[in-house]
């Protein structure tokens, strides 16, 4: 093949690989390079929808820094995600471990564990609204009626385990493919030398399972950090604010006050929490397979 031939096949290719490329890269930049760049400059305005955005620097920053109800909706937003992450990834390895074993029925098991992972969340929360509803199956299981929804006690803990139930099929799946591909001879190997089922497990599978652990770690917590729809429609965030979640704190400053400059800068600083969060995960995996 000649040079000229070469360089013609070359630009073919190149301009072939653009065409391809260009739906993803228009879609990137309308619905995610320009908003995120619109919000950024928001952040810096006073903007209620009406007339055009006033510059006001760094005053949005200034007063989420000193007040009172940001940071309790940061820190409901901290214990949300610490209690709704950590013990759906527990219960989502435990029950991926014995699922992960061939067999037909641990397939159709592996379906049903699936089910309320693909139900829409909006209908998902409706059903626990009717769950915790009085003299609903709640209050049925425990024998007596309580405010779920209503007493801040309770609140956060019932939205917890709606969102836990939601999503922890998810990460079972997640799991059982992760366990799938890990090597046999390892475990084969380890069998030999009589090592124990739960040796095995926590010397073996679960560094064996570290990149699929920071995936579904990175991917749970910052599902659970903009987590918005169930807040929402349990609980509106109450009572007194003990379910606002920063998503339904930034929601409340945008269309219920129009303050849509002071909520562009909430989205920025979690914008900015996210990605530090996600960067710093992949880092650290990096690392230990460097």
């Amino acid at each position: 093949m000649t040079a000229a031939r070469r360089a013609t096949m070359a630009g073919v290719e190149a301009r072939a690989g653009a065409g391809l490329a260009a739906p993803a890269i228009v879609y990137f930049v309308l619905f995610w390079a320009l908003p995120a760049l619109a919000a950024l400059y928001l952040s810096f305005t006073s903007y209620d929808l009406s007339g055009t955005p006033q510059w006001v620097g760094l005053d949005n920053y200034r007063e989420m820094a000193t007040s009172e109800e940001f940071w309790s909706s940061v820190w409901v937003t901290v214990l949300y995600t610490v209690f709704a992450v950590g013990p759906t990834i527990v219960i989502a390895l435990v029950v991926a471990v014995p699922l992960a074993k061939p067999g037909r029925l641990r397939a159709w098991l592996r379906g049903m564990v699936f089910i309320p992972a693909v139900m829409p969340l909006v209908g998902a929360t409706v059903l626990w609204q009717v769950i915790y509803s009085t003299g609903g199956l709640a209050d049925t299981l425990t024998g007596g009626a309580r405010p779920w929804l209503t007493d801040s006690g309770y609140a956060i803990w019932a939205l917890l385990v709606m969102v836990i139930w939601k999503y922890v099929g998810l990460y079972v799946i997640i799991f059982v493919a992760g366990l799938q591909a890990l090597p046999a001879n390892v475990f084969e190997a380890a069998a030999i030398d009589g090592a124990r089922a739960l040796r095995t497990f926590f010397l073996i599978t679960v560094p064996l399972l570290r990149r699929t652990f920071t995936f579904v770690i990175v991917v749970a917590v910052t599902g659970a950090m903009q987590s918005f729809v169930p807040a929402y429609l349990l609980t509106r965030g109450g009572p007194v604010n003990a379910t606002q979640v920063l998503p339904l704190y930034l929601y409340n400053n945008a269309f219920s006050y129009s303050r849509f400059g002071y909520a562009s800068a909430i989205a920025i600083v979690l914008l900015v929490v996210l990605l530090v969060f996600a960067f710093t995960q992949f880092k650290l995996i990096r690392s230990d397979e460097e």
